[in-house]
């Protein structure tokens, strides 16, 4: 797969490069993650990057989706996607990878499926993604050992965790898959607004030098039969130009102060860009006032 030619609950809710932390806690851990033997959870909590940073979906990763579709079309749900002329693409006009895939305002468990059913299946989407929710069933486990696409982050970590995960993005990119990640930090907020991001996704963009293509969710907030959900492709842009940077500076060096500025400003100045598509997004996916939404317990299924 080619890289993208610029014309990637969730590590990055942290607001600083902190990263998942070093062990799993009683509180807030089911007790089936918590029972897993210490030789389980070392082996888990160490790697930056289950499976290999492959832009290629193996065949079991092709059989969920197909699953995944199935159950979407059993549900009545109509996923759309608007704006695929702005995904990346290499000059004879391929999906191409290379890039990271911020997608927002992330509500509910279907966010990261609405993503991987609506972008091309190839090069695949590798998510920085909660670990807990790996190791919660021995299921899960020997499925994400089979499919890989996911750095895991932890509760408790360090930076040295974070710079795992800076290796692993790197990796990604590297590899021509895309680096997946939802960007948002802090409480709920209104459903036509995302969270303010963290500034995770600007130290990944910095550190690898990779456009970020903004990757707008609609509906996926209260589930139902027959659901319309939206994913809204932006534009990509980059670190220099989210920054204020002019295109043939330099970044800032890893760890210096300008480093943490200009993190600050990517993340700051991605969430005002994107404003108004939130909630253009939110509009588009709303049913007529009056209209049955039934079997809303979807919503909450997998919380």
């Amino acid at each position: 797969m080619g890289k993208a030619r610029f014309a990637s609950g969730e590590a990055s809710r942290r607001p600083a490069p902190s990263a998942p932390q070093g062990g799993l806690r009683q509180s807030g851990v089911s007790a089936r993650v918590a029972s897993l033997t210490a030789g389980a959870r070392d082996a888990a909590l160490h790697a930056a990057l289950v499976g290999a940073p492959s832009p290629r979906t193996p065949r079991l990763y092709r059989l969920v989706l197909l699953a995944c579709r199935l159950v979407a079309r059993a549900l009545g749900w109509h996923l759309v996607l608007e704006g695929g002329e702005h995904l990346p693409r290499t000059p004879d006009g391929r999906a191409a990878g290379g890039w990271i895939a911020a997608g927002f305002p992330h509500r509910t468990w279907v966010d990261p499926f609405v993503l991987v059913l609506l972008l091309p299946t190839e090069p695949r989407l590798i998510f920085l993604g909660d670990g807990r929710v790996i190791v919660r069933s021995r299921l899960r486990r020997a499925v994400f050992r089979r499919i890989g696409g996911v750095a895991p982050i932890w509760p408790g970590g360090r930076r040295e965790a974070f710079e795992g995960h800076v290796a692993a993005a790197r990796s990604v990119i590297d590899a021509g898959a895309v680096f997946a990640l939802f960007p948002e930090v802090g409480p709920p907020v209104p459903v036509d607004s995302a969270r303010p991001f963290s500034a995770g996704i600007g130290y990944f963009a910095i550190r690898t030098g990779a456009p970020i293509v903004p990757l707008v969710l609609g509906g996926t907030h209260e589930l139902f039969l027959g659901r319309r959900m939206i994913l809204r492709v932006l534009p990509p842009v980059s670190a220099h130009e989210l920054a204020g940077l002019p295109a043939d500076a330099s970044l800032p060096r890893p760890g210096s102060a300008a480093e943490r500025t200009a993190a600050h400003r990517i993340a700051t100045e991605l969430h005002a860009r994107t404003a108004d598509a939130v909630a253009g997004a939110h509009r588009a996916a709303e049913p007529p006032d009056g209209a049955p939404r039934r079997l809303r317990g979807l919503t909450g299924l997998f919380h």
